[in-house]
Parts: C-alpha cells; structure tokens; sequence
C-alpha cells in the first residue's frame, strides 16, 4: 500500500480485533501501514521484495520471535540477489520450493515459519516445521489482481498444540478453506489466486507495451495506469482495454499532443503485430 490498496480494507480491522499479535511477512509498501496495524495490536514484520526503499531499509529480512513458547520465524522468502529470485521462479515443484522455508526454519531452531511473497494460502508440515502462508490482500503484480484476498488467524495453545484459519477479505466471517493441492504443481497453484485485469488484445501484447511505452512518458503513464488498475483491483471495472487506454492519454491535460500521438501511434502498432521492435535476421 498504497500501490496497490488506497488504505487498509476494513475487513482487516474486524478480522484482526482482540488478537495478541500481528505478524507481517512482506511486501508492506509504505511504513504507515504497520502504524494503522499497530493500532489493532503490537506487530513485527519483515521486508518483502516489493517494498518503498524505506521499507526496505527500515525492516529487517526475517525476524525470530518466540510467543506462548513456540520459536516463529517470519520472512518474505525471497532472493535478495534479482538474478537468484528470477532463477528460483523456474522451477515449478511444489515441495522443492517449500523446502526451503522447511530448512531456514531448522537452522533458526524455530518451529513455526511463516512467509509471504507467493500469496498462495497455505500450510504444509515437515519434520516438525510448520510452514504458513496466510495469502495476500493484493495483487503481486500491475496488470493482475488478487483472485482471492486472504489473512491467517493462528492459533497456539496449550501442550504445543495449534490451530489456523484461513480468512477471506469478502466474507470475513466463515472460514477459507484454500483448494492447495502441492502434487499439482505451483503454477496450477498460483492460478487459483491471480487473475489478469488485461483484455485479451493486450494481454497477447503485454511483454511488448509496457517496455515500449513506458519510456515515453514514465510518470504519466504510471499515474494513468495505477488509475486503472486500482478500478479493477477495486471492482468498479473487469480490465483495461486498448480503447480504455488510449482515450486515457488522449484526455490526459499535461501530456503534450506531439507525446501522445507519438504514445498512441505505438500501441496501435504493438496491437496490430507491428511492433516497434525490430525482429532479428532470418
């Protein structure tokens, strides 16, 4: 937030109300949010790797904490390194990826870890670890939206015992059973909770527009963009279309005419299989 949520969803607060504890596993974006959160109950949070560089300075990349006598390990689970994380995103087994989580937790002596920055809703046990992921409230990426915006509520109690449920922002009353099958793949996961706000048209495009329009006017077209996005994010619209778009720069008041002919006549070559970009030799 507030790249992706305006301010925190209601829903949050009454599903939040009379518990101990708020544990954030990344991607916050702007610190105001954990003040808001703060206000509910005490919180400790880590960094994710989408974050304001404030966010990134100030929070740490995990945090160990010990609460009615279980270690928890809280960490967004990312790559520090952009090249190691994009690696990482190859491969598509389930429990290869939670392994992970499973070994950082051993070395920490934790017994619990909860992370983020897959915003699938999960639980998953293996020798002894305890590994949550309470899911998402917002999209991991500009041109999707979250399908199902979810929360975890964890349980610890008596004689090491616990208890998780999983919470869906729309019906902040009844318990969310996430549909997880690990044998399935992560991919066939992930698609259970990322939808593209996309049309077709450009979604057949989209490796292509961004990187070319984008330099023509950044900050403008990042301001238009996010506008739409949140439209759809928010459900006042299903998608963005070209047409949607591009009436967008026309009726844009600062952006000058010889910038938005020039934006304009772009895309309609991207969409038209006429992209600027130069195919390589035969």
């Amino acid at each position: 937030m507030p790249q992706r949520w305006r301010k925190l969803p209601t829903a949050v607060s009454h599903i939040f109300s009379g518990v101990d504890h708020i544990l954030h596993a990344g991607d916050v974006g702007e610190l105001w949010v954990l003040d808001e959160l703060s206000q509910i109950a005490p919180v400790t949070a880590v960094h994710g790797n989408d974050e304001t560089k404030t966010a990134t300075r100030e929070l740490p990349y995990q945090q160990l904490l010990t609460i009615a006598g279980r270690r928890i390990l809280i960490w967004h689970s990312h790559y520090p390194d952009r090249i190691d994380e994009m690696a990482a995103r190859k491969g598509d087994n389930f429990y290869n990826k939670l392994e992970r989580s499973v070994q950082r937790g051993k070395r920490a002596g934790a017994s619990i870890v909860i992370f983020g920055h897959w915003h699938i809703p999960l639980q998953y046990e293996k020798d002894g670890i305890l590994v949550i992921n309470p899911g998402a409230i917002a999209s991991g990426g500009f041109a999707v939206k979250q399908a199902v915006q979810t929360v975890a509520l964890l349980f610890l109690l008596e004689n090491g015992r616990f208890h998780i449920t999983h919470i869906d922002l729309a019906h902040p009353d009844d318990i969310y059973q996430p549909p997880t099958h690990f044998d399935t793949g992560f991919v066939a996961n992930l698609a259970k909770y990322t939808e593209t706000i996309l049309s077709p048209e450009l979604t057949a495009v989209q490796d292509q527009f961004f990187p070319q329009l984008y330099p023509l006017a950044p900050k403008i077209l990042t301001d238009i963009w996010f506008r739409l996005a949140h439209e759809c994010w928010e459900g006042e619209r299903d998608m963005i279309t070209s047409e949607l778009l591009l009436t967008q720069i026309q009726q844009h008041t600062t952006l000058p005419d010889t910038k938005k002919q020039q934006i304009t006549a772009t895309l309609i070559q991207i969409i038209n299989g006429r992209s600027t970009k130069k195919d390589p030799p035969e």
